[in-house]
């Protein structure tokens, strides 16, 4: 049987609450209070000065609750954290672990310098390093991109919105798939027709649908 939309989203409003601690994000209480934190890079911003090691941390909104994919890479470090969050599936509900199901599955693959350097390169393209796009909404019942980096000693946070030429044009998301060894699972966008179950949710207040937005500063706002 599968919860479709996670654990913890009858409490979604706590999702600003707390600032990222470095703390196991894919835990779905470390999620519920610092998620905006953390796709905000404010722990790579805090990092991020003259002669800091280079570090980036993309997010993947696949709808909120439905899939949700983190890469990750930072420095020297020669691989790519990827960590994947699904609906949550109770068939995985152990007594030892009662939040297995809603627990993101990690894997690290092993990341060269060549590909490291077309990740970069990639990101670069796409204005990942560049002005934020200011203004731009990124909501939990779509699809998009965000992107926090820390690159040349200057933090940015920035986004890509699905549908629209600048989502289209990212070159990054097709590196980063063809690293990703469960590129089979990754849930493209997609047109959404009128889901009668998510309005119920939202309703019902056991689903809330929100928004991150980019700054002027490039800071979640």
């Amino acid at each position: 049987m599968t919860y479709r939309f996670g654990f913890c989203l009858a409490l979604i409003i706590s999702l600003a609450g707390c600032a990222y601690d470095g703390g196991d994000i894919g835990n779905p209480f470390t999620r519920k209070v610092q998620w905006y934190s953390f796709v905000g890079g404010d722990d790579i911003q805090a990092a991020c000065v003259v002669g800091a090691p280079d570090q980036a941390r993309l997010v993947y909104n696949a709808v909120w609750g439905e899939q949700v994919r983190i890469y990750e890479w930072q420095g020297a470090s020669r691989d790519l954290r990827i960590r994947v969050i699904g609906p949550g599936n109770l068939t995985g509900l152990t007594s030892d672990d009662v939040l297995a199901p809603w627990r993101a599955v990690e894997t690290r693959v092993a990341l060269s310098d060549p590909a490291r350097r077309d990740l970069d390169s990639a990101l670069a393209e796409a204005g990942g390093f560049g002005p934020p796009a200011v203004g731009l909404d990124l909501p939990s019942h779509g699809y998009y991109w965000a992107a926090a980096t820390c690159h040349a000693g200057r933090f940015t946070f920035t986004g890509w919105r699905w549908p629209s030429d600048s989502f289209a044009a990212a070159r990054f998301p097709a590196v980063l798939f063809a690293l990703d060894p469960n590129r089979d699972g990754v849930r493209p966008p997609a047109d959404q027709t009128l889901d009668l179950q998510w309005e119920e949710d939202v309703r019902r207040g056991v689903a809330a649908p929100f928004l991150i937005s980019v700054g002027r500063d490039g800071r979640v706002r």
